[in-house]
């Protein structure tokens, strides 16, 4: 038996303990568990501190501003050390047969 299947199991058994201690609890006690519970999650949903809520709106402001900058300055930039070489263009542009550029290693070599 592996731990989730332990785990599984005990959940079952601490549930039907407290389903069967629960109905065996008097009205008015029921009645005040329910009320108390009900002020628990009314409390839980509407607990933002706002101090946290005032302090993310200057952050996301921030990150919002950081992002457009950094943005623009990308579009902006001037691609550096990136030159045209014109004719390297006109060999990717031209129509004409490339087997020759294809042995321009063995003419170089033949050459030397």
């Amino acid at each position: 038996m592996n731990e989730q299947e332990k785990e599984k199991r005990f959940v079952a058994n601490v549930k039907k303990a407290l389903d069967l201690g629960e109905e065996n609890l008097d009205a008015g006690t029921q009645s005040k568990l329910t009320r108390i519970r009900h002020q628990a999650l009314d409390a839980g949903e509407h607990h933002e501190a706002p101090i946290r809520r005032w302090f993310m709106l200057p952050v996301a402001g921030l990150a919002t501003a950081c992002a457009i900058v950094l943005g623009v300055a990308i579009y902006l930039k001037q691609p550096a050390g990136l030159q045209t070489n014109l004719e390297d263009l006109d060999l990717l542009v031209a129509e004409e047969n490339l087997e020759f550029y294809d042995g321009l290693e063995f003419y170089a070599w033949l050459a030397e």
